[in-house]
């Protein structure tokens, strides 16, 4: 059984924030499952969320982010139990 998290991030202005995000997301074994990335309000940067998918502690992932200089501020949302077939 996985674990679906939602994150909302705001980050830096350039679009190679993104990369960065989604380059640790796949480094620390999670599965993007949907990605949303609009302007923020005043343009001084970008607000993206990411909808992940892991049976791995969510907070391997935000710890990292964390530590990526294009990041200004990270929110984890309550997560919702995913069961996968195989």
């Amino acid at each position: 059984m996985s674990t679906q998290h939602t994150l909302t991030i705001q980050t830096g202005l350039e679009v190679v924030a993104v990369e960065r995000l989604l380059q640790v997301t796949r480094y620390r074994g999670f599965q993007l499952c949907g990605l949303e990335m609009k302007p923020l309000a005043d343009n001084n940067g970008l607000l993206v969320t990411l909808n992940i998918l892991s049976d791995k502690p969510i907070s391997l992932l935000t710890a990292q982010l964390n530590k990526l200089y294009d990041v200004q501020h990270l929110e984890l949302h309550a997560p919702a139990t995913a069961a996968l077939r195989a």
